[in-house]
């Protein structure tokens, strides 16, 4: 039966799933028989099947649970982080996650951004109170209540310190990307990590510590160790937040402009990255991916050239053409990452291989 959150879009039809799922339609039919997964049909005519959301990431897992070997997978920490605005990170960072998910990874989105717009793309609204989800008839799943701050210990909250499994959300069921989300008060965070720094204590490796005793199950409050990759939204302004996430992490995804690129940019990022390194002999391995790249255009191929020769091992051969399919994900028309509003689309497409080349960079696919 289709739950209440997976008929809030429209159902998939077998075509559909084998593209998301980067298969063939008989694939699919066959992995469903094999499974045993629920999937709903359609009431008149031929009984066509329709796919909830919920059905799709069922069976992304299914199948990578299939092909899985008993030696224990890579584990990876990377952050979506661009130090100007308007380049497209976040609406890559919800979408590379939903993706990675798409692959059967366990994947966990955290969103670092008090502006919370990747928490929008996923479907919750950070203002939205217990009275108007009541008065709209919206399910109170949807109220954003913790961020990733009520995660930290020693963070000043009413409501103490809470586990994970407490402030994760679970847009598309349990095998989809399971989100951290944010909100204004995430703000506190940065105060808190600040006020850390003014006592003489090293606020900078707090999340780094948190990561590594997660993974390791040290930290029970926050038990990572389940998810294959963990993946920060990090705001483009420069605060503590961010620089404990980059510190934290394995690699830096970070998202350029190619019709506004500006050198300024990469080169600030790069100096960060090296005085992380001189500092605490530790930085994630940046990878830049292009975005809004046209080939047509000649200053943007002049671009790419001064890109490629500066940072040629950072570049990612995959590049994500301007697409007017962009904007209205990021206008809110849908509550979902574009590779699921349309996933027929150029730059879904586009999108999938982009991902495919960051896992296979990290580490976590073949080539």
């Amino acid at each position: 039966m289709l739950t209440r959150s997976a008929l809030s879009t429209k159902p998939f039809k077998v075509q559909a799933a084998a593209q998301l799922l980067a298969t063939t339609s008989d694939t699919v039919r066959r992995m469903v028989d094999e499974s045993g997964i629920e999937v709903a049909r359609q009431e008149a005519g031929p009984k066509t099947r329709l796919f909830s959301i919920e059905n799709i990431f069922e069976l992304a897992r299914y199948r990578a649970n299939r092909r899985s070997k008993s030696a224990k997978k890579k584990q990876v920490v990377a952050t979506v982080y661009a130090p100007k605005g308007g380049v497209g990170k976040t609406t890559l960072a919800s979408n590379f996650g939903t993706i990675f998910a798409l692959k059967g990874l366990r994947t966990l989105v955290i969103d670092l951004d008090f502006q919370a717009n990747l928490t929008l793309s996923f479907g919750y609204d950070s203002e939205l109170t217990r009275e108007e989800a009541l008065e709209q008839g919206i399910s109170q799943s949807k109220i954003v209540e913790y961020h990733f701050g009520n995660l930290i210990p020693g963070y000043p909250s009413s409501s103490g310190r809470i586990t994970l499994q407490e402030a994760i959300k679970k847009p598309y069921g349990e095998y989809g990307p399971h989100i951290v989300p944010a909100d204004l008060n995430l703000d506190r965070l940065d105060t808190m990590l600040t006020y850390e720094t003014l006592e003489g204590r090293n606020a900078d490796l707090i999340l780094a510590r948190l990561i590594k005793d997660g993974l390791s199950k040290k930290d029970q409050h926050f038990d990572v160790s389940e998810y294959d990759i963990i993946l920060f939204d990090a705001a483009p302004a420069k605060n503590r937040i961010t620089r404990g996430a980059l510190l934290a992490s394995d690699y830096v995804i970070s998202p350029v402009s190619m019709e506004k690129f500006s050198t300024k940019a990469l080169s600030y990022l790069s100096s960060v990255l090296t005085e992380m390194h001189d500092q605490f002999d530790r930085s994630p391995e940046l990878i830049i991916v292009g975005n809004f790249f046209d080939p047509n255009r000649v200053r943007v191929m002049t671009q790419l050239m001064t890109i490629t020769q500066t940072y040629r091992d950072a570049w990612l051969e995959s590049s994500i053409r301007r697409s007017e399919d962009f904007p209205k994900a990021l206008t809110g028309e849908s509550d979902l990452p574009l590779v699921l509003s349309k996933p027929s689309s150029q730059a879904a497409a586009e999108l999938r291989d982009s991902a495919d080349a960051l896992l296979n960079r990290m580490g976590l696919i073949d080539g």
